[in-house]
Formats: C-alpha cells, structure tokens, sequence
C-alpha cells in the first residue's frame, strides 16, 4: 500500500492503480485502499469513477478521514457546488466528532483548508459575506497560507473594497511571493487603485514568468497607457487580442475533456491549449490524464519529457527522454531534446553523441548541423 501512495505522489498514476488492483485481486478490502483509488481518479478528473471508489471506502469505513473532502472536491470540480457544501460540512462534522483534548492542532490542521474551500464555494455561488466568515476562519487557524488572502482580496474587490483587497493581495505576494497569481493579483489591484507605475513593475514581472497570460498582456498595455507610452501599450494590448482567442479555444477543450474523460485525444488537446496559454501545471495535469489512458503513445510521452522541461524539471525530462530511446532508438526528435539538456548542462560529448544520433535519422536537417558546429565551437574556446 506504501508503494502505491508513493506512486501517486510522484504523478505515477497507472502505476498506483495497477498496486491497488493488484490488492484487490488478492483479497484486501480496506477503506485505505479505495480512498487512494478515488484520490488517483480524481486527479485524472476521471469523476464517476473517483466518487464509485471514495463511496466504496466510505461504506467499509465511514468515519475514514479526508473521504468527505474528496467527495466535496469531486463536486466542486464540477460546478455541483450545493452538494460540495454538503460534503464539506460533513467533513467538519467527523473532525469535531472524532477530535479529542490531545489532537486540538491536528483538528485546527485539518479544518484550516476545509474552512477555506467552503469559503471558496460560497464566494462561486456569490455569498460574499459566509465566504468572508470562512476565510476569516481559516485566517484564525493558519495565516500563512497566501491562498486564502489572495481569495478573502477577491471577496473584497467584488464588494468594492479595493483598499481592502489591495491590502490582502500585498499580504498574499509577502507570504508567497513565488506564486504567479499573488503576483498577478496585487499588480491588477495597484492599476484599479490608481498606481499604475508600480503596477507595470509587477505586470512586467509577471510578463517575464508567463508571458501568454491574457490578462497580464491586457492590463500591462492599460498601464502602459494610462502612462502615455502609447506604442509600448499597443503591442501588448494586441498580444491581449490574440490570446483571447486560445484563451476560447482552452474552455472549449476544457469542456470537451471533461464530457469525455476517456478519450486521450481530448486531454492532449487541452494539454497543448494550456501550454500555449502558459499554464505548464494544468498542461502537466492533462498530459498526465492522456498518458493514463494511452501509455503507449510515444508522442505523448515526448509532449510530457519537453514540459517536463518548461517545468525546469531537467532531470525528470531527461530520464523521459532516455525511457523513450529505450522503446524506439529513432527518434530524430528526442535525441534532439537531448541533447539540447546536456549541452544546457556542459556535458558536451553527452550532447554530441545525441546530436550525431539524431542526424543519423535525419541527414539533412541543418538545425542538426548548427547545434553541432556551435558544440565544436564551445568546446574549442
């Protein structure tokens, strides 16, 4: 069972069915067993089968921790947001009734982020006010969490706060500065607060992270010229206009993954959308739905080796990379990748031996060619 957790927390999704299967098969009957199997498909977005299993564990043990969560997470992925308050209200019901004297901070851990998604739910259905109390008491239990500040400044920005929500945005980039969307968030708030300056500062930051985001492009041309820099605003208010167009083309693939989660197709699909948008997390997520369903499909094992890449996973990428050669030695275009990472590296006759093999399958590309002149040309100087 250990094994099976393992693989799942290291995105190995097939192999952790496979283990849990393998249980099945030999009789193990266990709460812990189904609730892992729902926690697989729910991360494929694979719905009816998460929630058949989470129920199944449910049913040999209700009192199993974290089932209810992953009920109202299940719900809330898609849109049923009545029936997610449901299930997380439950799961506070089971932390209170199961919580004793010695286990007060292991409750306060456990009801910290379920506050915050029931704050979350009510924020969607457009309960401003409940959505603030539960994200002000998840505040009270952790406030470190960046996320619940991020959301409690969108519950101010909604009710006209702008102050307010300003002020928590700048809380929510302080605690994690690291994260796009605490980024992004505080510098649209200093635009809609009248500091347009700084707001290009941090939009320009968040440019250099994600430049296929929509509305960093959008709201930095409006910055721009709202400061007079007229052209500087143009060219990026017409980057706007053009990855308004992915952008509807993502929740049309979006939709279509999810009405037919089966079909590998549609996740690949929305995979590339994601990439072109910049979202490398949510592409990974859907390659990795693909990749389930179609294991063998070589291409998209190469797709998940470059984001692994975009990732700067390097050395996830490049053990994909070696996996692939192992299953077809020709591949012009992973020898390639490769040897572009071990060049990156300085591993120099690593890159070479890869760029020889590629050109071995592909004798007339001059790319090829280049990268092999450059290599000759650095280690030389």
């Amino acid at each position: 069972m250990q094994q099976a957790w393992q693989a799942f927390e290291q995105g190995a999704y097939r192999k952790a069915i496979h283990l849990v299967d393998s249980l099945e098969q030999q009789g193990v009957r266990a709460a812990a067993l189904y609730f892992l199997k729902g926690r697989v498909y729910l991360e494929l977005n694979h719905f009816d089968a998460a929630i058949q299993a989470l129920e199944q564990a449910k049913a040999i043990d209700p009192n199993y921790p974290g089932i209810d969560y992953q009920l109202g997470h299940a719900a809330f992925l898609q849109g049923r947001y009545r029936e997610a308050l449901t299930h997380y209200r439950q799961a506070l019901e089971q932390v209170e009734r199961t919580s004793g004297g010695n286990s007060q901070q292991m409750s306060q851990d456990v009801r910290e982020p379920i506050y915050r998604q029931i704050g979350r739910t009510y924020f969607l259905l457009d309960s401003l006010q409940v959505a603030r109390r539960f994200y002000e008491k998840a505040l009270a239990l952790d406030s470190t969490q960046s996320e619940t500040y991020r959301w409690l400044s969108e519950v101010a920005e909604v009710e006209g706060q702008l102050e307010d929500a300003r002020r928590y945005a700048e809380k929510a980039l302080a605690l994690d500065p690291g994260h796009f969307e605490n980024l992004y968030r505080f510098a649209t708030l200093l635009l809609r607060t009248g500091y347009p300056r700084d707001a290009v500062y941090f939009l320009q930051e968040a440019f250099r992270r994600n430049p296929h985001h929509r509305g960093v492009n959008y709201n930095l041309g409006r910055a721009l010229m709202l400061l007079g820099e007229r052209k500087a605003a143009q060219f990026y208010l017409e980057r706007a206009r053009q990855l308004e167009e992915v952008t509807s083309k993502l929740e049309d693939a979006k939709m279509a993954a999810y009405q037919y989660p089966r079909n590998p197709r549609r996740w690949a699909e929305l995979a590339a959308l994601y990439v072109q948008t910049g979202d490398y997390l949510e592409a990974r997520k859907a390659l990795d739905a693909a990749l389930f369903l179609d294991p063998d499909n070589l291409a998209l094992q190469n797709d998940r080796a470059n984001l692994a890449l975009l990732l700067g996973d390097t050395l996830d990428a490049v053990r994909r990379y070696y996996q692939l050669l192992q299953r077809d030695s020709t591949l012009a275009d992973v020898w390639l990748n490769l040897g572009v990472v071990l060049a990156a590296q300085q591993q120099y006759d690593a890159a070479r031996r890869a760029w020889l093999q590629a050109l071995r399958y592909r004798p007339n590309d001059d790319t090829l060619r280049r990268y092999l002149a450059e290599l000759e040309r650095r280690r030389g100087s």
